[in-house]
């Protein structure tokens, strides 16, 4: 399992993915599984 398909899998439990961003995936691979844009948090 890639870590593109391990974060589909956490979404689709309902876990928000954006700390996996940029670890495992991509902002533009955020977009495309979740289907909003990426915004860094702030912290």
């Amino acid at each position: 399992m890639t870590d593109y398909d391990q974060c589909a899998t956490l979404y689709s439990w309902g876990i928000d993915l954006t700390p996996y961003v940029p670890v495992m995936i991509t902002p533009d691979e955020y977009k495309q599984i979740t289907g909003n844009d990426y915004v860094a948090s702030k912290s």
